[in-house]
């Protein structure tokens, strides 16, 4: 029996799910996927195409959530920019954690829209709807003399076995009342008519769904453009989000043919889509569309090689066909495109958390170690499965990244107690703390990682504000008092509480150890105070830059709570007390225009935070 990784909660299980997420588990030892692929220990377990998984004796299925062709579009867009990326690393270049400028490409017209472009133009497809060719076919009916067109061959032997059919009988033969007639019907269920049927409706197919990429990128290009100026956006919000977008391409002229093409490229597409849906309502498409078999290789006829219409057909039926071929895979390549994708999204993941830590003022120093002022270092691992690991001293944050849209959302619930994030590309609708759309569509992917990151943080330097050093010596507790003109620390009952940063009292503390060195209890405590300063410090680090604020900046308030409203970063941070008696701490800029800014996160982002302490 194989034992599996589950990713999302950490842990080992022997017994697959009926229905689980495209790459949430991997395998602790070797095993084959529905009898075609090698999945090597630690690898995903991602879909082959089939939506069905067949290993070992374990049967199941893999969530697959309908999805709208939009979303669909977007999904495709996702996969060529997580490709893209992957592929730019690989060459040793920069690559935007958004849309590169490698997709570009898709607002220009392919060959094979250029040629159905041409022919519409030249009304060939039209022609064709409008006279079609058509079979003639001549049936044998007894028909009555006088609407005898052409007599059959057989007319004269069925006349003399048939004398009913005789008005009268002369001494030289019979004059006919009913004889048997050829007549001719005009037949359009031919061949190459079927073809011309079934290429219209898969034009339609391919129209709608190019239409829906080309609007999506379109979509995505506006909303860039729309952070260069944005007014209602916090400004360092704006620049951060519009240097992100533009690092993805060489220059801004680029961006903006890009998106005059898209308009033009749009607006031919659903011009083609009118055309072609105005033909399938012609009496010829309507005759033969519930009625078509047709095999993708063309039989090519006198018609499709000659007819200067139809010669046009056969071409536009190539050319799409070349456009299916080149996505046309079996399960165990889907598979390995599947996998290519799981392993490069991992990639982008962890670049992506490495970018945001450097946004929030960290830098790595040795690889893989990030530290900023007043903070202990961050080392960033990844797993054998993939997981992007934070860890400090005291606490780890884990990343899971997941390449798929298709996830049971209730999966996640289960995860509310730990410290494990997925990363996905379900809609950031559906997101929450445990839960994050990053995906390169998502301009506030980096901010959402920043936001949650900032909070661990946060989390783990409150920890400090009402720190005590309890059974202090009542000599130190003297220098204490006498040193205590600027209310560092609060002392009763023996105990030392401190209130405000302290850490200019760290020499004459160590020089008060040094004079008492042989009382142990008086190094012991002088030791916990200096740590307990040092840790103290933290607080005066802007939780959204790492700026250090000066500790005339501190402003004391009952209840160890604080505000530093001056920093020299556009930053100020507070920890207030509530009615209910919990303590909160708020980050904002210290300049806005819209009180109501600081509750909206697509308009502050990582900028205005507030945690529970």
């Amino acid at each position: 029996m194989i034992t599996w990784y589950d990713r999302f909660n950490g842990k080992l299980v022997k017994q697959l799910p009926e229905n689980i997420a495209s790459g949430r588990y991997t395998p602790q030892e070797s095993c084959i996927l529905n009898g075609h692929s090698n999945i090597q220990p630690d690898d995903f377990l991602v879909s082959d195409g089939t939506e069905k998984f067949h290993i070992g004796s374990q049967v199941g299925s893999f969530i697959h959530n309908e999805k709208s062709e939009l979303l669909e579009a977007e999904l495709e867009i996702i996969e060529s920019a997580i490709l893209a990326y992957q592929e730019a690393i690989d060459l040793g270049r920069n690559s935007s954690f958004l849309i590169p400028d490698k997709l570009l490409a898709r607002f220009e017209l392919t060959k094979f829209e250029e040629l159905l472009a041409d022919i519409l133009t030249k009304g060939h497809l039209q022609e064709i709807a409008r006279r079609p060719r058509m079979e003639l076919i001549y049936e044998e009916n007894l028909v009555p003399v006088s609407r005898a067109k052409k007599i059959a061959s057989s007319a004269n032997a069925h006349l003399a076995s048939h004398s009913e059919c005789w008005q009268t009988r002369t001494l030289t033969g019979v004059i006919p009342k009913q004889i048997l007639a050829l007549e001719s019907e005009d037949q359009l269920n031919i061949y190459e008519n079927r073809v011309y049927v079934k290429l219209l409706g898969n034009i339609e197919q391919y129209l709608v769904k190019r239409i829906l990429e080309v609007k999506k990128l379109e979509e995505i290009f506006k909303q860039a453009v729309s952070f260069q100026n944005a007014e209602g956006i916090y400004f360092e919000l704006r620049d951060s989000i519009f240097t992100l977008w533009g690092e993805g391409f060489s220059d801004d002229e680029q961006t903006d043919d890009a998106a005059v093409h898209g308009i033009a490229t749009l607006e031919l597409l659903r011009k083609m889509l009118k055309k072609v849906r105005t033909l399938q309502h012609s009496a010829l498409y309507l005759s033969l569309t519930h009625k078509i078999q047709v095999p993708l290789k063309l039989n090519m006829t006198n018609v499709l090689s000659h007819d200067q219409h139809y010669r046009h057909v056969a071409r536009l039926w190539n050319s799409w066909l070349d456009t299916q071929q080149a996505n046309n895979y079996d399960p165990e390549q889907i598979y390995q495109r599947n996998k290519k994708l799981a392993d490069a999204y991992s990639q982008y993941c962890c670049d992506l958390v490495k970018r945001t830590l450097h946004e929030l003022g960290f830098n790595e120093l040795p690889p893989n170690c990030f530290k900023r002022n007043g903070n202990q270092a961050i080392y960033l691992e990844v797993t054998a499965g993939s997981e992007i690991v934070l860890k400090a001293p005291e606490h780890s944050l884990f990343f899971i990244p997941c390449f798929t849209n298709s996830i049971d959302l209730s999966d996640t619930e289960l995860m509310v107690n730990s410290q494990r994030i997925l990363l996905s590309l379900v809609s950031a609708i559906e997101m929450n703390e445990k839960h994050l759309c990053t995906a390169p569509t998502n301009f506030y992917s980096l901010e959402q990682l920043a936001v949650l990151i900032s909070k661990w943080l946060i989390s783990q330097t409150l920890q400090t504000i009402g720190i005590t050093v309890s059974k202090a010596p009542s000599l130190l507790l003297k220098m204490l008092n006498r040193m205590n003109a600027n209310g560092y620390w609060k002392l009763e009952n023996n105990s030392i509480t401190i209130i405000k940063p302290c850490l200019v009292a760290k020499p004459k503390l160590l020089e008060f150890k040094k004079e008492h060195k042989q009382d142990v209890s008086i190094a012991q405590a002088v030791d916990a105070v200096t740590e307990a300063a040092e840790r103290f410090e933290e607080l005066l680090y802007c939780p959204c830059c790492g700026a250090k604020a000066d500790e005339g900046q501190w402003i004391s308030r009952e209840d160890n709570c604080f505000a530093i409203r001056n920093s020299s970063c556009n930053h100020l941070w507070e920890v207030n007390r509530q009615t209910n008696g919990n303590k909160v701490l708020k980050v904002s800029p210290n300049k806005v225009l819209d009180s109501d800014m600081l509750d909206d996160f697509e308009r502050t982002g990582r900028f205005s935070i507030l945690v529970n302490i």
